[in-house]
């Protein structure tokens, strides 16, 4: 039977992993230059190959060290949690969430009561943007936590899959669109998933279209559908009454099942973090 990995070697990969070097590992975890390297010899050991590239500067992930960071990201967060519990210790921090606008307030009314109440050493930030825009911010260590949308991946590269939505194309009870009209939409922006989900599907089809309504604000584009003055990529779950699902009849193709992904920059998220994210793994449903 292999030897169980070690819940503090594991640990200090991740710390080389976010800080970037060896070194800085080293004097953030209060260990010499040489236990961190034995330890990572140990885990390489245990693993079967090289985890970083090594220069100068900094050290690189290998294929295998990627696959290690993703694989071993939740059972650091699962053991911290569960200690923390059993011990009572309180957990502090603070936490930038990205959400896009359009969940943010179900989300929050979802979450954010228990996490004031079992959690109140957690301090919130929450910025809105669609996912092209938070996964820029979580590039750019802006964000420590993310909710994305988008089609479904066949790695767990973007994040923590969590759930799943259904996209729909609606429009207002008097819209009615000829097959050679230009399909008047209402459009998220730039970086927007469903955004580009339309206009490429209507490109395809050879289908003109016009924007009527741009705009980071669903309320906005609602209303250009409900006054049937648009039409919209919406979640199904989200459609208010004034709106009608477009069929294929009408020339509306069915979409593809998206993916909901709760996504953090790499290495092992902070307790605030983990302690929030599974307040929206609990809790958080469409």
């Amino acid at each position: 039977m292999p030897a169980p990995l070690d819940i503090d070697v594991l640990r200090t990969f991740h710390t080389i992993v976010r800080l970037g070097q060896f070194r800085a590992a080293s004097l953030q975890l209060n260990r010499s230059p040489s236990a961190v390297s034995s330890q990572i010899r140990r885990l390489e050991e245990q693993t079967g190959g090289r985890l970083f590239e090594r220069d100068n500067q900094a050290v690189t992930l290998t294929p295998l060290g990627r696959r290690v960071l993703l694989e071993t990201a939740e059972l650091l967060q699962a053991h911290d949690r569960i200690l923390a519990g059993l011990t009572g210790q309180p957990v502090v921090g603070e936490v930038r969430l990205g959400v896009a606008e359009d969940y943010a307030a179900r989300l929050l009314k979802a979450v954010f009561p228990r996490l004031q109440g079992e959690h109140p050493g957690i301090v919130l930030e929450v910025l809105t943007g669609n996912s092209g825009q938070l996964r820029r911010w979580l590039g750019q260590g802006l964000l420590d936590l993310a909710l994305l949308v988008g089609p479904p991946r066949t790695d767990r590269a973007d994040g923590q899959l969590f759930g799943h939505t259904q996209p729909v194309w609606v429009a207002g009870p008097g819209l009615q669109l000829s097959p050679d009209a230009s399909v008047p939409l209402a459009l998220h922006g730039e970086g927007c998933s469903y955004r580009e989900l339309g206009i490429d599907l209507l490109i395809r089809q050879g289908r003109r279209w016009h924007a009527v309504v741009t705009s980071a604000a669903s309320s906005a584009l609602e209303a250009a559908v409900e006054l049937g003055q648009a039409v919209a990529i919406t979640d199904r779950a989200r459609m208010t009454p004034p709106m009608r699902e477009l069929t294929p009849e009408e020339g509306f193709v069915q979409l593809p099942v998206h993916e909901l992904r709760l996504a953090s920059p790499p290495g092992e998220r902070s307790p605030a973090c983990a302690s929030l994210a599974g307040l929206i793994a609990e809790d958080f449903r469409l």
